[in-house]
């Protein structure tokens, strides 16, 4: 059986958790950095990306060239290349620019593992390196739904381009490997200046087009799914809103995502700065919106007009004014389930992941793995000297400032947990342990500590829930053990050898899953 994807959960299917590959699982491994070669057989082929750049490509409005592409010595023919990006590409200061591959744009069913295109991330602003792959991999380990990233070096025409990151894209490969359909609307919201994908309720459909970018159906053109979700947002009473609000999304996959991007001060997001960089997608096994986090490059506190000192402090309740403009985070705020529930996501972070002596060893591994690829970067941004020091450092490079990576996991969570303390959350009872996919009635597997030196508690929880059949499968998929475990008794004790596995909770038609790491 194939190695299964890390940092994903499993995909189950009606024979309950039998492990199965994902697409992408040999991209996005995270034990290497892969190699890119792309060969243009066009020797104007630098104007001709240039030119057919889209000015804004936020919905993907950019043109492919054809070239010649080899993944880790595999050969592809024909597959379409365009830049991307915006700030990355219009204020890169080399030729260091962002790409998208799309491995079937000129050859009909041309994958590569699996994956019918990926991006190509050029770290910009960025002089660790990390920001992006460490946020990306936070959210995958607490089943956040994201994109997968990995390093890669990239070539172009023989020539080394330099250290680049593969993200996966939101498609509907993505769709079916995390919700098991992908049938219906995807939403992509990254309207005109960054500031109309509010979730606001426009009333008329003509208000949506410019705010949102509906990525499937297409054909169709059906947006009132994304007209009933806004009105269910919006428009009923505060007494009224939960139950609206609950009937059309999966909160919890919001809330998640909205303690990560406070936790890690990743501003360019729906509750701050800029209105954008999110996908919501209409799940058709739930009948509910999904949550998806995109484009995280601003986390550890980048891009944010404050100092370091007021990054790594600002408060959890903290929301970009005007709050209003922001309806999903603002009514959540007044209703006292949410906000319980959300302040519990930050608590369980805080306590268990977003702590130095979880992610200091992550960043140190990173660090080895590619630093003689960064060395080696002749169009990097940032000097071999700024990479070295913002690990450890806070650094200034052209009056700007960047927080170091350990200094900001240190002070942010420092601050946070004094801040928790005062609001009254001294423990997470609601989430227990790192492990606790989702809080209040929902289904989860629990386990604690997550990552563990060997010795792990494992739980249910939910309370509608009183017993689940439980699977532990190795990262191999093979099963380790399968027993009963009950909510009402006390944590099921293991103690398992070092290793990644995969532990699956079914409790009649309803199942949970959760990574587990074993250090």
């Amino acid at each position: 059986m194939k190695k299964l994807g890390l940092g994903l959960l499993f995909l189950l299917s009606m024979n309950f958790c039998f492990g199965q590959t994902v697409a992408g699982d040999s991209l996005f491994n995270d034990t290497t950095v892969h190699s890119i070669y792309i060969n243009f057989p066009q020797g104007n082929y630098w104007s001709l990306l240039a030119n057919n750049k889209a000015f804004d490509d936020a919905n993907d409005s950019s043109t492919y060239i054809p070239a010649t592409v080899v993944v880790d010595g595999q050969s592809l023919d024909s597959v379409g290349i365009q830049f991307k990006g915006n700030s990355s590409y219009y204020n890169y200061p080399s030729n260091k620019k962002p790409f998208t591959l799309s491995f079937n744009e000129y050859i009909a069913g041309q994958k590569f593992n699996g994956l019918k295109s990926v991006n190509l991330n050029n770290l910009y602003q960025d002089p660790s390196f990390m920001r992006e792959k460490m946020f990306l991999d936070f959210c995958n380990q607490q089943g956040i739904n994201a994109p997968r990233a990995n390093y890669t070096r990239l070539y172009i025409n023989g020539d080394y381009w330099g250290l680049y990151i593969a993200v996966e894209r939101i498609t509907k490969t993505f769709l079916k490997d995390r919700f098991g359909d992908n049938n219906y609307n995807l939403f992509k919201g990254d309207g005109t200046g960054a500031t109309c994908a509010d979730l606001r309720y426009h009333g008329t459909i003509n208000t949506y087009y410019n705010c949102y970018t509906l990525k499937t159906n297409n054909t169709a053109n059906d947006w009132s799914d994304l007209i009933n979700l806004t009105a269910q947002i919006n428009n009923p009473p505060q007494n009224q809103f939960r139950d609206s609000v609950e009937s059309v999304l999966n909160t919890n996959s919001f809330i998640s995502a909205w303690a990560a991007y406070n936790l890690f001060v990743d501003f360019d997001s729906y509750p701050y700065r800029f209105i954008h960089n999110y996908y919501i997608y209409h799940d058709s096994v739930s009948d509910k919106f999904q949550w998806i986090v995109w484009d995280v490059s601003t986390a550890f506190g980048m891009d944010v007009p404050m100092t370091i000192a007021q990054i790594e402090a600002i408060s959890v309740l903290y929301v970009t004014p005007l709050s209003s403009a922001r309806p999903l985070v603002d009514r959540m705020l007044s209703d006292s389930l949410y906000k319980d529930t959300y302040l519990n996501f930050v608590c369980r972070y805080a306590n268990n992941d977003f702590v130095s002596s979880v992610l200091n060893p992550k960043i140190d591994t990173l660090y080895n793995r590619i630093k003689s690829w960064v060395y080696a970067d002749s169009l990097k941004m940032y000097t071999d000297q700024n990479f070295d020091q913002n690990i450890d450092n806070d650094i200034n490079v052209s009056n700007i400032d960047y927080p170091g990576l350990k200094p900001f996991i240190a002070n942010r969570s420092a601050s946070v947990l004094s801040e928790l303390t005062t609001l009254g959350y001294t423990s997470c009872p609601l989430a227990t342990g790192v492990a606790s996919e989702f809080i209040g009635n929902q289904f989860a597997v629990n386990a604690f500590p997550n990552p563990s030196v060997g010795n792990v508690k494992i739980g249910i929880s939910g309370s509608l829930l009183e017993s689940a059949e439980l699977k532990i499968f190795d990262v191999y998929g093979h099963e380790v053990m399968a027993t009963m475990i009950m909510r009402t008794e006390s944590n099921l004790s293991l103690n398992l050898p070092k290793g990644i596995y995969f532990l699956c909770a079914r409790s009649g038609g309803i199942v949970a899953t959760k990574k587990l790491l074993i250090q």
